[in-house]
């Protein structure tokens, strides 16, 4: 995809007509008009203030081999990198939420059986604490994986987005 029809797509992918367009970056409709038509090319300031309005690079803008973003190797390099840590901060969350629910069954379970076999039952609001402790660790480990997954997920929308502007 050339240039002239990256312009258009993104100006289109925003909605947007040839005057307004024109308008944000005080140029004439016709020079838009001319830029997705591919009669001439906008200068290096323009490009750039294309660049930082549609949220893309001038990377992605300049070179028609990239269909979009994450076709930079800079930005693969960087997704990867990304993805790879995210992967294993999860993984170690979810070995956590394990660990954290083991703990529990077995403390309930000792609760249990020292009640049934002992003449000393352990008291109550030893075990209630104790279960209400492991129960907020269990959440709090849940609520930090939720939020892992949800930054992995946005991460990867921003990274075109940052690749975009360097």
């Amino acid at each position: 995809m050339n240039l002239g029809e990256k312009i258009n797509q993104l100006r289109k992918g925003q909605g947007m007509t040839q005057e307004e367009l024109a308008s944000k970056l005080t140029v004439s409709r016709q020079a838009i008009s001319k830029w997705e038509l591919g009669e001439s090319v906008p200068d290096t300031e323009n490009i750039m203030q294309l660049s930082k309005l549609f949220g893309v690079s001038t990377d992605y803008l300049l070179n028609d081999e990239y269909s979009s973003d994450i076709d930079i190797p800079a930005v693969k390099v960087t997704a990867k990198k990304i993805k790879t840590q995210y992967s294993k901060l999860i993984k170690t969350y979810h070995l956590l939420l394990i660990v954290l629910f083991a703990i529990s069954t077995f403390l309930c379970v000792i609760f249990i059986f020292s009640n049934l076999i002992s003449q000393s039952p352990i008291d109550t609001s030893l075990v209630v604490i104790v279960s209400v402790l492991m129960c907020l660790a269990i959440i709090t480990v849940k609520v930090l994986l939720i939020n892992a997954v949800k930054k992995e997920k946005s991460q990867k929308g921003s990274l075109e987005r940052e690749g975009n502007t360097k």
